[in-house]
């Protein structure tokens, strides 16, 4: 198949500054981030639930080092149904390669392996990847040991569940980011309301912002019942 090399989009505003680290081990999982040139490890493997910020470190990692002359590449398994696992080839050649999702192409037999040479590439050439999955590498059921083993050899982190104030500011990002017509009242007043977990409560400001831009209406408090009960 022809090649398709799906580059970060340097479009997508995020940075690291924007990532709104509220303990410790948030903290370290940035700080390894930014050092992970100047370590020996060549693997970083970063999990945890959705919607805790795991792509937006990775997009960050592009935009931080793309500023600083290094060739990064992007690929969301998300969306692995799109392409087959060739498009792997020619990864080895950027210096920083971040796959979101891995753990979507496990027990995937052509996907595992593509992934094996892809790390065994990269660390011939001294060149850097980091992974986020869902979940921990010891839950996973990986069919070929020898891409668990590469993977295992990983600097490893769990991403920790955002607090009530994180919560707020990650919300009241969203809405700047997306630009977004919602007073950002509604922010600190959907937390005491609704689903507390961050991943409703971001597809709860994705329906109030699309109704408002669509209507043209700036939503608030007081007039939050024509999107939402």
């Amino acid at each position: 198949m022809n090649q398709l090399i799906l580059p970060y989009q340097k479009n997508i505003k995020k940075k690291f500054d924007s990532f709104f680290c509220d303990n410790e081990k948030n903290d370290q999982i940035v700080e390894n981030i930014k050092n992970i040139f100047d370590n020996q490890n060549n693997q970083i493997y970063i999990w945890g639930d959705k919607s805790f910020g795991k792509s937006h470190l990775l997009y960050a990692a592009c935009n931080y080092f793309g500023e600083k002359n290094k060739k990064c590449v992007y690929l969301p398994l998300s969306e692995n149904k799109k392409f087959e696992p060739d498009i792997l080839d020619g990864f080895d050649n950027y210096d920083l390669v971040c796959i979101d999702n891995i753990d979507l192409i496990f027990q995937k037999e052509d996907w595992e392996y593509s992934f094996f040479v892809l790390i065994n590439k990269t660390l011939d050439k001294s060149k850097k990847i980091i992974f986020t999955s869902s979940s921990s590498l010891a839950l996973n059921n990986i069919n070929l040991k020898d891409f668990h083993s590469r993977l295992s050899s990983s600097l490893i982190f769990m991403i920790n569940s955002p607090n009530d104030t994180t919560k707020e500011n990650i919300l009241k990002r969203v809405i700047l980011e997306k630009e977004y017509n919602i007073n950002v009242d509604i922010c600190e007043y959907l937390l005491k309301r609704k689903d507390r977990d961050i991943d409703s409560l971001l597809k709860i400001i994705d329906k109030i912002g699309n109704y408002s831009l669509s209507t043209n209406k700036k939503i608030g408090k007081n007039n939050l019942g024509l999107v939402i009960n």
